[in-house]
């Protein structure tokens, strides 16, 4: 395997490297095929400890239900989902345009409580034109999506006609007094929205096509409705990032000026990122109620941008999957600390101060995110080991025309 030249050699490192590579251009189809069977897999660990519990296996079951403490139960599997999705769209802007917004739980907000809304309007004797309660009826989730979908990117671009003139700090805090104005907006106008209580008791949530019936009562359907939609969004993110457009906000992020100076229409082009990312946020904000069937006022709240925005840095701004990967340690972490980790250390039930230490790590450490770390080593490394083959080549050939001389 070896001639005496690490060029020739297959270290651990080439196998990590090998398989980061793998990850980084097959990583999507991975994950989506996990994800497809990954409620059996969570069930099947429960009929494997109620089986070892009849079968007087005390021990092999109690060592299991320990083992399934630590695996991510569906619900949560559920969150971690939405916000992946959320997570890809605020990354629209802050990895592939360089804007950052702090005030994206405005219309992960408003796609939340457009869908509530409607649920809890749309009913024998409303005082709105027949034929869209009668749509309503017969496609309540449908139409109530696809509501929420078209009124978060209306407001996103009403308020990216405002935010989108400013660049750097300036743009981020308007985008965060913007967005509390929303939420002040939800509290004030309590009759409509609930205040601070939220908007609960949310019913018919359902998917007139299919007649299928989502919700708090069945996790396993609910997962699979979220899934389809989280991966049809996704695919559509990726096209669009891999498309000419794409390209072009990746070169306005790296420098307005001579993107402009190329002819491109930046003050556009930033107003349509911002569109398009605040109709994807909103889409995940109406997601986020179907299984809790309310709408929660904190996911209008400054605190929903603030995590999203630690989401997509604990992942990788600008990495593709980052997002998804950062919603998956964040919210894993977020249920470890609370559920498992405070059975042995009371000082676990602060998990926010755990993870919020965690975040500066990152931040300090690993600048780039989990995945855009190991994204750029498996770059570097397989250049490097690229560059030596060469110069491994380069020798021999030079041996071989000494030798004939």
């Amino acid at each position: 395997m070896s001639n005496g030249n690490t060029g020739n050699r297959f270290t651990p490192k080439d196998f990590w490297a090998w398989f980061f590579e793998v990850f980084d251009s097959y990583g999507v189809i991975i994950l989506g095929v996990f994800l497809l069977i990954y409620p059996f897999i969570f069930s099947g660990l429960l009929e494997s400890i109620i089986w070892l519990e009849d079968n007087d296996y005390e021990g092999m079951a109690e060592a299991l239900q320990t083992f399934r403490g630590f695996v991510p139960s569906t619900p949560l599997m559920i969150q971690i989902l939405i916000f992946s999705l959320f997570g890809m769209a605020f990354n629209i802007l802050l990895g592939n345009t360089g804007m950052l917004s702090l005030g994206h739980s405005a219309y992960f907000g408003v796609g939340g409580y457009t869908l509530g809304l409607m649920h809890a309007w749309f009913k024998k004797g409303t005082p709105v034109y027949p034929w869209i309660t009668d749509t309503f009826k017969l496609f309540p989730l449908e139409f109530s999506i696809i509501s929420a979908i078209i009124v978060s990117a209306v407001f996103s671009w009403l308020i990216g006609m405002i935010a989108s003139t400013k660049r750097g700090v300036y743009f981020a805090m308007v985008t965060l007094a913007l967005s509390m104005v929303f939420y002040y907006a939800a509290q004030t106008f309590d009759d409509l929205t609930g205040g601070t209580d939220g908007l609960g008791g949310l019913a018919n949530m359902r998917m007139g096509t299919l007649n299928l019936r989502v919700g708090i009562m069945d996790a396993t359907i609910t997962y699979y409705f979220v899934f389809v939609i989280v991966v049809a969004a996704t695919a559509i993110i990726w096209q669009i990032l891999r498309s000419p457009y794409g390209q072009v906000l990746r070169a306005v992020r790296e420098n307005e000026n001579r993107a402009r100076n190329c002819g491109y229409d930046t003050a556009k082009i930033r107003l349509m990122a911002f569109t398009l990312s605040g109709s994807l946020a909103g889409l995940a904000g109406a997601l986020s109620i179907i299984y809790g069937e309310s709408v929660p006022i904190e996911n209008i709240h400054f605190i929903t941008s603030g995590q999203i925005v630690i989401i997509t840095l604990f992942g990788g701004a600008g990495v593709f999957l980052g997002p998804a990967v950062g919603s998956f340690i964040y919210w894993y972490l977020r249920q470890l600390m609370s559920t498992e980790f405070v059975k042995y250390l009371a000082i676990f039930q602060y998990w926010e101060a755990w993870v919020g230490g965690i975040f500066i790590l990152i931040v300090l450490f690993v600048p780039q995110g989990i995945l855009g770390t190991i994204n750029n080593w498996t770059l570097n490394y397989r250049t490097k080991r690229y560059i030596e083959r060469l110069e491994h080549e380069s020798e021999s050939a030079s041996a071989t025309e000494s030798e004939e001389s």
